[in-house]
């Protein structure tokens, strides 16, 4: 095969994978009076360069956005400007929300709405849950597997293994950003391992996935990783511990209060940095790192 094909075949798996990752924002805007739709107003995402404006029959799409929560502003000559906080857009889905407009005749304050999560996603086929960036930094855990076992239909085996609706560990396809990270001799069929600092939404799937999913008979986990802001930002955490005993002759483990190198037996470090590129402010970064260590219980 020559070496273009080569590279087209890449450009179109890497634009297809990219491309999964992201999901809509559509709704119509009418008059508030008269019902009427409103041609050519400006759909706008707060803090970013995205956006749109309405067609003729007063409809707007925004396509290719992040997985998070948005504030969208709607402005229109004549009509008071809005506000719609905590828009939440979750991958390959489409977000609604449709909005009444009304009239104003000298320049008023801004309307500040709060957006309402539908009970029911008319496009929603499979049994799926999404936990976002928000949800997993509340949780006590330390990885991931910890948000994934308090899902319903996940369950957790003696020796560590993740089931999904009663399924073995290696029935559950592991995806990161699209790409499938699935190793077949691991205990959880995973090849990587992804910070929880570094998730900004993690989808799990459960029943009647997608023909887009495949090699998977119990379950999907797909993880969206973060991407770097305008601002430079960064987070540091440290947790540890060690086994502790009055048996120490016993159990051949003097632990942290009578090691003499005065240390933890069992530590995590994981931090974040992103931002803009010092040098191509329009390009941002992010990274993440994390360190397991464990000397064990006997010494």
């Amino acid at each position: 095969m020559n070496r273009p094909w080569i590279l087209l075949l890449l450009f179109f798996l890497v634009t297809t994978t990219a491309s999964a990752q992201v999901g809509k924002i559509a709704g119509r805007v009418t008059d508030a009076t008269s019902g009427d739709p409103l041609i050519g107003v400006n759909v706008v995402i707060d803090g970013t360069t995205q956006g749109t404006v309405t067609d003729l029959d007063g409809n707007y799409i925004i396509v290719n956005v992040r997985p998070g929560d948005y504030t969208l502003l709607f402005s229109y000559i004549g009509f008071a400007a809005q506000r719609i906080n905590e828009v939440r857009v979750t991958t390959g889905q489409t977000t609604r929300y449709d909005l009444r407009m009304s009239e104003e005749v000298i320049q008023g304050e801004e309307i500040v709405v709060t957006a309402e999560r539908p009970l029911v996603q008319k496009d929603l086929t499979a049994s799926k849950k999404t936990v976002v960036a928000e949800e997993i930094a509340s949780l006590p855990v330390e990885s991931f597997f910890g948000v994934l076992v308090t899902q319903a239909g996940v369950t957790t085996g003696p020796g560590g293994e993740i089931h999904v609706r009663g399924g073995r560990s290696n029935e559950v396809a592991y995806l990161v950003d699209g790409m499938s990270v699935g190793n077949p001799f691991s205990t959880n069929g995973l090849a990587t391992s992804v910070a929880t600092d570094a998730i900004q939404e993690m989808t799990v799937i459960s029943g009647a996935f997608n023909a887009e999913y495949g090699k998977a008979m119990s379950g999907i986990v797909n993880l969206v990783t973060k991407e770097g802001g305008e601002r430079y930002e960064g987070s540091l955490s440290f947790y540890g511990g060690d086994t502790f005993t009055r048996h120490e002759d016993l159990y051949l483990s003097p632990g942290f209060l009578n090691s003499e190198s005065g240390r933890l037996g069992v530590y995590t470090m994981e931090g974040t940095l992103s931002g803009p590129l010092p040098f191509a402010k329009k390009v941002n970064f992010f990274l993440s790192g994390r360190l397991d260590e464990s000397e064990g219980y006997i010494w």
